[in-house]
């Protein structure tokens, strides 16, 4: 699959002073050392990380903002390569704060849409499309014409494909900033043995396989013909040009090239494109660009009816696709059916029909999505189990008052009586089970009429009895009732986030995604697919 445009920005420095840290002397031509070794791209993408860090590390610790700006764009580039999109977004963070201490316009652009793209990758798509509108602002200020259309051509390629593809735009919306994003890139002047005039060619080729992809998947009615005709010439510029300033990735356009010709019934050719894709990836270990290839290479054998490389390249698929977890907020969410494992039966009855996730891994390739390694995936599902137990405890355990009522006396002089916290202790256990906290207009001042109380004795009872302000309270209510609805209601875990945000009374799927991981410690889409999980596995 398609990892970003790899963007590397290195720049000379120059003159010399030292600090003693850790017993290691650091100076401006020790970084410059580092660097050098660190833009060497034939190194494992892990040890130019670490080479990297090391560097930003150093050039904190001396000040040098040259060697901060350059290190933090490796970083925040090479981490998303490699699909851990929470440290990019960390470090075009990084970034845009030494950008503006420089007045780096064109860093900064670059941190915004970077960050952008790696939110994306997260599914988070409206954030994305702010990220890029704040980058065209900085994108306007450059002087150097090649770089605003680089820039251009990044930015509305971002935009079609993190934001109008998985929003559903119109199919001539999607074509027309795919081709505007073409235009800027093919205005971009050629200077011979630069780095900038390989970066032109590489997103050339880049976005004729999105135009491809347009053609198959997108366009109605599907125009195969143009589809490949883009999709080769995609391919050509890569084979074709000489590129001596920068390491060019041929796996996005092979993957494609091969789940393509597979589903046109050209499995010969898809298994060649699929094979090549594997050869590859043992340089620069994608391990979603490798469980793409296992995906065609499983589809293409099992239409050959070649029933031992089904089964090799169907495990072997299993296997890498259970230690990844993709973006859980992409529209699309089919599953992949599992084939029979039994080897002693006979070929038909021993292999259900293997539907690939079409639509996924072209959406995931379109819109620039990206698998990452199942990090922190431990404690995710112990935070999991833990509601799942707190859920099965309350189903099971009566109710029983949380407190004894007490009088209650404030050093403002608020005073309430011990009859009247009983009182509106009972009237809000009443409310919790009624529900109404499910209303979006719901305020302190409307609750407390509705409970005949005033809003200070209300706000004073709920912070001394629930340990809560009242908006926590209100909102652990709300992700309270939405998890039992998920619980016991599997009808729910059908239902869009944005549905569920308006089911529980949140005003937005951001503002809902914020607190129900706030208040449970796992996002809403983790927990769903957890319980959908443990459905399939009864």
């Amino acid at each position: 699959m398609k990892n970003n445009i790899i963007l590397l920005f290195t720049c000379i420095i120059f003159g010399f002073y030292h600090a003693q840290i850790d017993n290691r002397t650091i100076t401006k031509q020790s970084i410059e050392k580092k660097l050098a070794s660190a833009k060497n791209i034939s190194l494992d993408p892990k040890k130019r990380i670490q080479l990297y860090l090391q560097i930003f590390k150093d050039a904190k610790d001396i000040g040098d903002k040259k060697s901060i700006l350059t290190s933090g764009k490796n970083l925040m580039i090479l981490y998303y390569n490699i699909g851990e999109n929470e440290k990019s977004i960390e470090y075009s963070y990084e970034l845009e704060k030494a950008a503006k201490e420089a007045d780096d316009n064109e860093s900064i652009a670059m941190a915004y849409i970077e960050r952008g793209t790696a939110l994306s990758a997260l599914g988070l798509f409206d954030e994305n499309y702010k990220e890029l509108r704040k980058a065209e602002y900085f994108v306007n200020k450059l002087t150097d014409e090649n770089k605003k259309h680089f820039n251009r051509a990044h930015i509305y390629q971002g935009l079609t494909s993190g934001y109008y593809i998985p929003k559903k735009a119109h199919q001539d919306t999607i074509l027309l900033y795919f081709k505007k994003s073409l235009q800027e890139a093919e205005k971009i002047r050629d200077i011979e043995n630069t780095r900038q005039t390989d970066e032109k060619y590489d997103m050339i080729s880049y976005l004729y396989m999105n135009i491809g992809m347009y053609y198959a998947m997108i366009s109605n009615p599907k125009r195969l013909d143009i589809a490949e005709e883009y999709l080769q010439k995609s391919l050509n510029i890569l084979n074709q040009r000489k590129f001596t300033q920068m390491k060019v990735d041929k796996i996005p356009i092979l993957n494609y090239l091969g789940h393509f010709y597979s589903e046109q019934g050209k499995n010969t050719e898809a298994i060649e494109y699929a094979q090549e894709v594997l050869q590859l990836e043992k340089r620069t270990h994608s391990p979603a660009s490798r469980v793409a290839a296992y995906a065609t290479l499983t589809n293409s054998f099992e239409s050959l009816k070649n029933k031992d490389s089904t089964i090799k390249y169907m495990a072997l698929y299993s296997n890498l696709s259970d230690s990844l977890a993709h973006s859980n907020k992409m529209s699309a969410d089919k599953t992949i059916k599992k084939i029979s494992q039994q080897k002693d039966k006979t070929y038909q009855n021993n292999i259900l029909q293997f539907t690939v996730v079409v639509f996924i891994i072209a959406l995931v390739l379109v819109a620039g999505g990206w698998w990452y390694w199942k990090r922190n995936q431990n404690k995710l599902h112990q935070r999991y189990e833990t509601i799942i137990e707190k859920l099965k405890t309350e189903n099971q355990t009566p109710e029983t008052p949380d407190h004894q009522p007490t009088e209650i006396k404030q050093e403002n002089n608020l005073i309430i009586s011990e009859e009247t916290t009983a009182l509106l202790l009972n009237k809000l256990s009443k409310f919790e089970k009624s529900e109404k906290f499910l209303k979006k207009d719901l305020t302190l001042t409307s609750l407390s009429n509705s409970l005949a109380t005033n809003p200070r004795y209300l706000s004073e009872i709920i912070k001394q009895y629930k340990n809560k302000s009242f908006n926590n309270y209100i909102n652990g209510l709300r992700i309270q009732f939405i998890t039992n609805k998920l619980y016991d209601t599997p009808i729910f875990r059908e239902y869009k986030i944005s549905y569920l945000a308006e089911a529980c009374g949140f005003s937005s799927r951001e503002v809902f995604a914020v607190i129900f991981k706030k208040e449970t410690g796992v996002s809403p889409s983790y927990f769903i697919s957890q319980l959908k999980k443990e459905k399939t596995e009864e």
